[in-house]
This record gives C-alpha cells, sequence and structure tokens, in this order.
C-alpha cells in the first residue's frame, strides 16, 4: 500500500554523518521481497542524511534531454548501492535549465496580474510613495492584450481595480495615486483577493500571477504561516496561479514572505530602500516577458524496495508511486534544481529504475513536450567499482543543500534570540562546509554560500550589542541570500 503523507515547509538540520558500513550476509534470492515505494513527506526533522564519503572516482551517468531552450537532467549520486550493508541510501538530483530566451512581440505571453499593495499606516511617507510610483511603472509597461487588478489592504481589503486590459493607463494610474495608507496589516486577506481576481481572470496561455507588496508583519486575518503556505500552494497546484512577494524596510516577516514566493513559484525580493522598488519591479516584468515554456510539471516515478524519506527545494504532491511538481512557468536563464534523499529497503537487492518525466508547453509554439529521462540503480559487482561510480555535481548538491539548511536553523535560532545555538550551528556549518573543501572549491553555488556562512558568522560575534535596526537587516540581508542560492537566483 502507498503511503501518501503531505508535510508542510519545515526546514531542517542535517547532521555531519560518514558513510557506516554494517556487514551483512546477503539473502538468497528466494528470500528477497520487494516492497512497494514509499514516500514519507517534504523534509523530515529527524532524519541525518549521509554525504558520500570514501570516494575514489567520478563516473555516475547524468542523463539528460533537451528541447531547447529547455534542458532536463537526472542523476543518482552514484549508479550502485551497497550489497555489504543494511544501510543503504540515495540521492537522485534533477535540475531543469533555460537557457537565453527572448520572446519577440509576435510571441511574447500575455500577462494576467494582480497588484496587491500594503497601505497600513506603516507605509506612510516615502514607502506608499514609492509603492505607487512602482505599480504605476507596471501598468506603463503592460500591453493592450494584458490584463491587471488592483488591490489594497490594511486592517481591510478593498478591490480598487477589478480586472481588466490595460488600455485606459491613465485611468489605472489615477486609481494607483488616490492610495493613502491606513491600519493594521491583514496580508492574506489582500493576498487572496489578489488570487480571486486573477483567478477569475485565469487564461491558459497567460502569466496568472501575484504581486504581494508589504512592509510589515501579518497582524490581521489569517497569520498562521503553515496555514497560509498551504494556500498559497493550492492556488498554484489547482489553479495555475504563481506568486512573487516584495518586502520593503526592515520590519516585515521576511520568513513568512520568502516561504510564500517559495511556495507559489514566483520571487522573492528584499527592498530596504523604497526608492529601490521601480527597478526590482522593472526585474520582475524583465523576467515575464522572457518565459519559455508553461503548464510545467515534473513527476517522479519511485521504483519498488525504495522510501523517498526527504524532498528538497519544492512542495509536492503525492499520487500513489509518483510525486508530482507543479513547477508552472520556466523563464529565461532559469535553473530549477531538486533533490531526493531515498532509502533502499533492506531486503532489495534488484536493479531499481527511476522515472523522471517533464512536461510543459512551449511559448514560441504552443508545442506540449515531454521529456523522460531514466536512472537506474543497480546493486554493485564489487566495492572497486563502487567507489569509482560517484557524480561529483549530485554530491555537491547535497552538501548544498545541507548547508543551507543548517544555515536557515542558525538564522531562526537568531530569530528566537538564542544566539549562542545560532553561533553553534553556524560555527558547525563552517566545519562542515571546510571538511567538503575539495567539493566547495570547484563550485561556484557553495563557494557563495561559504562566503555567507562566514560573514553570518562574523557578524553573529556580535548579536548581543546589536541594534534592533542592524539585526533586522543582517537577519533579511542573510536570508534573502541564502534565498538566492537554495532557489539558484542568481
Amino acid at each position: 500500500m502507498y503511503k501518501s503523507i503531505f508535510i508542510g515547509a519545515a526546514i531542517a538540520i542535517m547532521g555531519f554523518a560518514a558513510l557506516k558500513t554494517i556487514n551483512e550476509k546477503k539473502p538468497s534470492a528466494t528470500a528477497l521481497q520487494t516492497k512497494a515505494p514509499v514516500i514519507t513527506g517534504w523534509l523530515n526533522d529527524s532524519l541525518v542524511p549521509i554525504i558520500p564519503t570514501n570516494v575514489s572516482g567520478y563516473k555516475g551517468l547524468t542523463v539528460t534531454k533537451k528541447s531547447n531552450p529547455v534542458s532536463f537532467s537526472s542523476a543518482l549520486d552514484n549508479d550502485y548501492y551497497r550489497t555489504d550493508t543494511i544501510n543503504r541510501h540515495a540521492f537522485l538530483y534533477i535540475d531543469t535549465h533555460v537557457g537565453e530566451f527572448i520572446n519577440d512581440n509576435a510571441t511574447k505571453v500575455p500577462l494576467n496580474l494582480s497588484i496587491v499593495i500594503d497601505r497600513s499606516g506603516s507605509m506612510s511617507g516615502d514607502k506608499i510613495k514609492y509603492a505607487k510610483n512602482a505599480a504605476s511603472y507596471v501598468i506603463d509597461q503592460l500591453q493592450s492584450n494584458d490584463y491587471v487588478s488592483l488591490v489594497i489592504y490594511d486592517h481591510a481589503v478593498e478591490l480598487l481595480q477589478a480586472p481588466v486590459l490595460a488600455m485606459d493607463k491613465a485611468s489605472l494610474k489615477k486609481k494607483i495615486n488616490s492610495i493613502f495608507p491606513g491600519g493594521s496589516t491583514n496580508l492574506w486577506g489582500g493576498t487572496e483577493k489578489g488570487y480571486e481576481q486573477v483567478k477569475t481572470n485565469y487564461k491558459q496561455n497567460y502569466i496568472n500571477r501575484v504581486l504581494l507588496l508589504s512592509d510589515g508583519l501579518a497582524n490581521a486575518g489569517l497569520t498562521d504561516q503553515k496555514a497560509i503556505a498551504l494556500k498559497v500552494q493550492q492556488h498554484k497546484d489547482k489553479d495555475g496561479i504563481t506568486l512573487s512577494t516584495f518586502g520593503i524596510g526592515l520590519n516585515y516577516n521576511e520568513t513568512l514572505m520568502t516561504d510564500m514566493a517559495e511556495t507559489g513559484a514566483g520571487n522573492y525580493y528584499f527592498i530596504e530602500s523604497p526608492d529601490k522598488l521601480a527597478g526590482i519591479f522593472s526585474k520582475e516584468l524583465n523576467g515575464l516577458m522572457n518565459v519559455a515554456a508553461q503548464n510545467t510539471v515534473l513527476k517522479v516515478k519511485i521504483p519498488q524496495g525504495v522510501t523517498v524519506q526527504k524532498v528538497y527545494n519544492s512542495k509536492y504532491t503525492v499520487k500513489g508511486d509518483e510525486l508530482q511538481f507543479f513547477l508552472r512557468d520556466l523563464f529565461a536563464n532559469d535553473s530549477k534544481g531538486i533533490m531526493l534523499y531515498c532509502k533502499i529497503d533492506d531486503n532489495t537487492y534488484a536493479d531499481l529504475k527511476f522515472i523522471s518525466t517533464l512536461q510543459f508547453t512551449k511559448t514560441e509554439n504552443k508545442e506540449m513536450v515531454t521529456l523522460e529521462n531514466e536512472n537506474l540503480l543497480h546493486p554493485m559487482p564489487s566495492y572497486e567499482i563502487y567507489s569509482n561510480t560517484f557524480n561529483e555535481k549530485v554530491i555537491q548538491q547535497a552538501i548544498l543543500n545541507q548547508a543551507n539548511e543548517n544555515m536557515e536553523k542558525a538564522l531562526v535560532a537568531t530569530d528566537e534570540g538564542n544566539y549562542n545555538k545560532a553561533r553553534m550551528i553556524t560555527n558547525n556549518n563552517n566545519n562542515f562546509l571546510k571538511s567538503n573543501a575539495k567539493y566547495v572549491s570547484q563550485s561556484p553555488e557553495l563557494k557563495k554560500l561559504e562566503a555567507v556562512t562566514v560573514s553570518y558568522s562574523t557578524q553573529m560575534a556580535d548579536a548581543e550589542t546589536m541594534s534592533n535596526e542592524d539585526k533586522n537587516r543582517m537577519q533579511k540581508s542573510s536570508k534573502e541570500s541564502n534565498y538566492k542560492i537554495r532557489t539558484k537566483k542568481q
């Protein structure tokens, strides 16, 4: 029986364990029974993933399929698994990448946007001024076949403009200029109203996205982060609507805003100075205008005899023995990496086949494309062959995910005021990266993460005496850097 349990967005810290060898007599063929695959959740806090050690060579295969400009690759950390131990694990790393791609006017994908603006009391002064300027900038960039709606919120939510074609731009900007700051922050109420507008006017071949702008904490309406993330995922998976979040200043909840953007398959931006808003919105729009693929879904079929214990970097749904990831839109120069950590059942000694399927619609010609990769995991014929058949990139990504989660744990500890714990985690993370220096030195991503970890460790030395402003800046800047590394948004 398949076990399908959905686990929310908990972030785990992975330990620094080495591969253990437990000698065991291999059972006879008649004694072997292959179990159905089991999928136990997104992240498991109690799990200690095992990074491969005693690596002799990197002859592991990477399977790649292409349909320009989309490239789809998958690889295991080793093409073989141990037969002399009951402690057998495997990493499966799946990567989608879009190269250079520019939509011309003939193939530009139209937009269906809802701009959701925080007008709470804390938005007074320059914040609301630049927020209105940024929203007006968006209006100016829209074409006559683009749809837009405007939502504003404080403790109450107001639909300022229902979905309309962006033809009368003067009227739209006049409504934006009428916005003034008010009360508290019903962040989810405003976001949900934005989703409703996009859903009302949803179109299959449009980019359907909510743009959420806020400077504060969610303190009215729904405020629970896990409940909000679940609703965001439902809108992405079921309604096909994505979400980008824009955090202004130093007093908003960056953990919530980051989680919403990641779950919603959009982008997260930390904007300390309100005068940078227009430039950030320009970056967001330029990305939306160069979408290469839409309605993108990744499916991973898990073989019998394997238990998926952990999935990194994306929320998913489970259907039988298959994981489904609704990636939605793929943009020019966009990469997405997903890692599965699997346990091979103790009584399994057969060949194992992981089948990964990427389905999407090309924007340039509306062609529906299916790319399929097969990764075979064999029982090792000898330890020598096993030790020489690792995949360097997969191990790098395993280290990256582990170190990234450790950083998240340190950031959470600081948020909770437990500075000694944060320093301990950060120091351990530094040591972990140093112990894997040969991988770090060959990976630009790991080098960036190492720099973030070292910088954070240095700043944390003065955590007790920092002003609240400096502490908020440190947290938001570090979380944004960690987010960009994790999501490959460099």
